[in-house]
């Protein structure tokens, strides 16, 4: 709170333009970036309803949320660290080693609680170094969370023997199969990820800092924020959500496979991008994220009822990375337009600036 209120009182927020390159004051934003998602959605719903039989059914409704749950989970730790203006490549590898971590310890000690305390203490470091390697080495977040991708995967296989971890208590086999109120447990964890992410960027002060950081980095310093711990944040909850979704993974299976996670961070990058949220930092928001996922999963889940094979799936989810990467090209372009329309004409002052320095 320190930090916001000297923002208000400074009122460098304003000067330097801060909240609308953050996406915090985006009133003239085109109203096309709300709607777009929501229509494609219908669309799709329309179209799959039409081809199948059993799209809107209850069982196929709860496969979809099933089957997106884990990539929600993910991409909502992703959402933080593209908020503050990095991404994290390294979120796929993660989810397996904080799996494993948990899956060992749990077969170790035969406790749930030590597993889960063990996977987000792993999350929490990993988030911590990759953190602290982006501000000291001042290198691009792509870079150092891709090296760190790699080392990821060497030590699960390293723990794991590049074999699968069982002998998990047997307690644990209600998370896979349990279905309180008729949803499964892994849907439950996704919603309250949900609303903690969503509680923690959009109304907490901590969200305000992120969103600063990732918009502009010199005003929000200018402004008195901690730029820094701020980004360090961001990786620290994508560990933390990245440990959520290796152990929901890990319980649901049973074990702990050394090669899960493959791919998901192309896809959580895919889905914060595709549900509107800006790659280069200052704008997001969970609900955003939400919807990018959930168009990634009807997609997937439409392929499959209508019999599309493995490879063309491929082609198709590939072709959605290209949308989600037109799309934030577009939303660029449509921004620029919109503050080239309602910028006011320079004053008397402004225009003479040139002249009068050029003097002095």
């Amino acid at each position: 709170m320190k930090d916001t209120g000297h923002i208000k009182k400074t009122g460098l927020a304003n000067k330097t333009g801060l909240a609308n390159k953050t996406g915090l004051a985006n009133k003239n934003a085109p109203a096309l970036e709300d709607v777009f998602i929501p229509l494609l959605l219908v669309v799709l719903a329309v179209g799959l309803t039409l081809s199948t039989d059993s799209f809107l059914s209850h069982g196929n409704v709860l496969n979809v949320l099933t089957s997106m749950a884990i990539l929600a989970i993910v991409a909502f730790g992703q959402t933080f660290v593209i908020a503050g203006g990095g991404f994290d490549l390294s979120v796929g590898a993660q989810v397996a080693l904080h799996g494993a971590v948990g899956a060992i310890v749990m077969r170790e000690t035969q406790s749930i609680m030590l597993g889960l305390l063990a996977a987000a203490l792993s999350g929490i470091v990993f988030g911590l170094v990759n953190g602290m390697l982006v501000i000291t080495l001042k290198v691009h977040p792509f870079m150092i969370t891709l090296g760190t991708s790699v080392i990821g995967v060497g030590i699960t296989l390293i723990l794991t023997h590049a074999e699968s971890v069982g002998g998990l208590p047997a307690s644990i086999a209600e998370f896979g199969v349990g279905r309180p109120l008729g949803v499964p447990w892994i849907v439950w964890v996704m919603i309250v990820c949900f609303a903690v992410s969503t509680f923690l960027l959009s109304v907490s002060p901590f969200g305000l800092r992120v969103l600063s950081s990732g918009g502009n980095r010199e005003a929000a310093r200018l402004a008195g924020l901690r730029v820094e711990r701020a980004i360090v944040s961001t990786f620290v909850i994508a560990g933390v959500f990245a440990a959520v979704a290796g152990m929901a993974t890990t319980a649901r299976l049973q074990s702990a496979q050394p090669t899960v996670g493959e791919g998901l961070e192309l896809f959580s990058v895919a889905a914060v991008v595709l549900g509107g949220s800006a790659l280069h930092g200052g704008k997001a928001a969970i609900w955003r994220t939400l919807l990018g996922v959930l168009v990634i999963s009807v997609i997937q889940n439409g392929l499959n009822l209508n019999g599309v094979g493995d490879a063309w799936q491929e082609v198709a989810v590939g072709i959605v990375f290209i949308l989600a990467m037109s799309a934030e090209l577009l939303r660029r372009f449509s921004r620029l337009r919109a503050g080239r329309r309602q910028a006011p004409p320079p004053s008397a002052d402004v225009a003479d600036a040139p002249a009068k320095a050029a003097v002095t």
